[in-house]
């Protein structure tokens, strides 16, 4: 629905509390000058209905033991059962209307426009500024309200208090030795590994048999027509090569196939002429993806940030746009019937969850709930930036603090760590990241796993130094939730027609996705339910499927940037021994563990373990 508002004068509004504040301009930022007469873009989150009963309609279709399970909902379902009410709706789009607003426009919940900064900081009695940390700027403020009867009414606006960065997970830091110096490589059967030349240095890097013949799916031969769809997320104004993912499966003497464009989102832009300054994120999804699906349908969204602003003289363009890209990208989504949504979804970037604004966090999460409640398999890859970088809270004195990652801390998605080495067993890496959200609660599901690693298996000592010093919160919701290969061998990525070294969590969140959509193909053409929400199923039945990870460990908070390998800049937080160590069954660094093909199709298919197909559909 879009239409323009009307230049009304309208009387001024009481204002309420203060609606969303921080306490301070996050370290590393500084304030330059903005013009009253530049442009903002802004979105008004509807308050949604109903939200005591996601969780339980959400299990009630996810958890195997329940009669309902698979019978997931439509969007037709969920927007009536969710959407804002009719009556705030119209409120806010009134209140919109004294902003002289232009572009306004009203999906899924979320009222957007576009207004001078002048009106703006009347329009939620606050007052924006440029701000920049070196590499990019945003127009922000530190507080905003909202009139009193709009209070109930409005989630939140956005983009006003959310300083953070968001980044893609991969990274290429100096490899780490294996902890026990007797272990040898594996010797794997296929061809799949090679050396390369990159930067004057030799690397040997794998290739999706490699992954085929570690997780079980060597042989396994999918359908095209079976049903089974997987699709990757593309933010900061990335878009991958189609040209390039042709060659790397050439490279690797893979049929040809290739992924398609599902939707370009807020603006986003498919670059497959232009070249781009860093194709390595969304070409190293779209490639290990390709790698393991055969022929099944690929897609990939692309979402361009929401322009903070628009200066007098200077333009921003895509590439210029760093803004947060949740909020526009799952209201997309969810716009679109389930006929119209791939099953699988994986997406590898990610903020430090105290740079998200609290109820920014929950919106985008409670969204994510909403897209499993309708069958689909949302992962994120878990972060690579081991117990954390920067390590201190935003708010009050900013003691040092393990750093959690968003969206992975949303307990409605499956959270994917990272791995290490190809060795008779394979390691923990280093630098996944992982712990404990200080957002979002334990989920029901998880509280056997995450008690059992609490009571039985971290350290007593480990367990009292964190807890004492509030290090870690450990009531909060654990992640990641599973894991895969990430790095050490590094994988090899086609970049502008070169193969080049690349990993991180931003690598095992689409292999761990593919292995899904393989699963799913199986249960289509066995006439089941495809999986959906996996995390009823992982903690309770899946688990068995998994190959739990006991070696190795993350690390962090020492000043370092593990993603980077550089130092953090300004005054990190220092822990002194923090790490998180992989350990029998659930920890914060591996999750469940990797996945194991074999096994979960399986036991997904009620099956003895064979190849065989159960028919019997529910």
């Amino acid at each position: 629905m879009h239409w323009k508002a009307g230049l009304l004068s309208l009387a001024l509004p009481a204002y309420a509390a203060v609606h969303e504040s921080i306490a301070a301009i996050p370290a590393g930022w500084s304030q330059l000058e903005v013009s009253d007469e530049s442009t903002i873009h802004l979105q008004v989150a509807v308050t949604l209905q109903n939200l005591d009963q996601l969780e339980s309609k959400l299990l009630s279709v996810s958890s195997p033991d329940s009669a309902d399970y698979g019978k997931y909902l439509e969007k037709e379902d969920v927007d009536s059962l969710f959407g804002p009410a009719d009556d705030d709706v119209n409120k806010v789009k009134s209140w919109i209307a004294s902003a002289n607003a232009d572009n306004v426009e009203y999906n899924a919940g979320v009222v957007s426009f576009t207004t001078t900064i002048a009106n703006a900081n009347k329009l939620l009695n606050t007052k924006f500024g440029l701000y920049s940390n070196g590499q990019t700027s945003k127009v922000r403020t530190t507080a905003y309200s909202v009139p009193d009867e709009l209070a109930d009414s409005i989630d939140f606006v956005s983009p006003t208090v959310m300083f953070g960065s968001t980044k893609a997970f991969r990274a290429i830091p100096e490899p780490v030795a294996a902890p026990e110096p007797e272990l040898v490589e594996r010797q794997f059967k296929h061809t799949c590994q090679k050396k390369i030349q990159f930067q004057n240095e030799t690397w040997d890097v794998i290739g999706p048999q490699c992954l085929m013949e570690e997780y079980g799916t060597t042989g396994y031969e999918a359908d095209a027509n079976s049903g089974s769809t997987i699709a990757f997320g593309s933010f900061l104004n990335q878009s991958a090569s189609m040209s390039d993912a042709a060659k790397y499966l050439k490279i690797w003497g893979l049929p040809e196939h290739n992924f398609k464009i599902n939707a370009l989102i807020n603006g986003g832009v498919n670059n497959q002429s232009a070249p781009q300054a860093d194709l390595g994120e969304a070409n190293l999804d779209s490639q290990n993806i390709l790698g393991l699906v055969g022929p099944l349908p690929v897609g990939e969204y692309i979402t361009g940030g929401s322009p903070p602003f628009v200066p007098d003289l200077l333009t921003p363009n895509a590439t210029e746009n760093q803004n947060e890209p949740y909020l526009q990208y799952y209201t997309y989504l969810l716009s679109q019937k389930n006929a119209d949504l791939p099953y699988v979804i994986t997406n590898s970037y990610g903020d430090e969850e105290n740079t998200v604004p609290p109820k920014y966090a929950a919106r985008v999460c409670n969204l994510i709930g909403m897209m499993s409640m309708r069958g689909r398999t949302i992962l994120e890859s878990s972060g690579d930036l081991g117990t954390g970088a920067v390590c201190r809270t935003n708010q009050g004195p900013k003691k040092a603090q393990f750093t959690p990652i968003f969206p992975a801390t949303c307990p409605y998605l499956t959270a994917v760590g990272g791995l290490q080495f190809f060795l008779p067993v394979e390691h923990a890496w280093n630098g996944s990241s992982g712990g404990f959200s200080n957002y979002f609660g334990r989920p029901s599901w998880q509280n056997g796993a995450v008690e059992a690693y609490l009571n039985t298996y971290i350290s007593k000592t480990a367990y009292a130094y964190y807890k004492e010093n509030d290090y870690a919160n450990f009531s909060g919701r654990g992640f990641p939730d599973v894991s895969a290969h990430s790095l050490y061998p590094e994988y090899m990525t086609v970049i502008q027609g070169q193969p080049q070294p690349n990993g991180g969590t931003s690598a095992a969140s689409p292999v761990f996705a593919a292995i899904v959509a393989l699963l799913n193909d199986a249960l289509l053409r066995a006439g089941k339910p495809a999986l959906g929400f996996l995390n009823p199923w992982l903690y309770s039945k899946g688990a068995a499927a998994l190959t739990d990870i006991t070696r190795g460990g993350s690390l962090g908070c020492d000043g370092t940037n593990l993603q980077s390998g550089l130092k953090v800049p300004g005054s990190p937080g220092i822990i002194p021994y923090a790490s998180w160590n992989a350990t029998i069954g659930w920890d914060p660094v591996t999750g469940l563990g990797a996945p194991d093909f074999v096994k979960m199709k399986a036991l997904a298919l009620g099956g003895s373990g064979g190849w065989g197909w159960n028919s019997t559909s529910s």
